[in-house]
């Protein structure tokens, strides 16, 4: 019984496998690849697209590190009460 479960389990991982990689896309059944041709196609002048990063914020210094509580020195927390 068990021989026969593993057997069934490696057939189906087998085709799910060839179904993924496009085996049976001839027949129309191939997995949706997520792309999205008909939105591209709609877009409105992607090359006025332009990425910037503000000046003031990359010229910014980096603020200080907190000091935690947590952190204190070993002979600091042994001699408060």
């Amino acid at each position: 019984m068990t021989r026969w479960t593993l057997g069934l389990l490696l057939a189906i991982n087998l085709v799910l496998a060839a179904w993924n990689l496009g085996a049976f896309a001839r027949w129309g059944w191939g997995p949706d690849d997520g792309r999205e041709p008909a939105r591209l196609g709609q877009e409105l002048r992607p090359e006025a697209i332009r990425l910037s990063v503000p000046g003031a914020a990359t010229q910014a210094s980096a603020p200080e590190p907190v000091a935690s509580n947590a952190a204190a020195p070993a002979s600091t927390a042994a001699s408060s009460p």
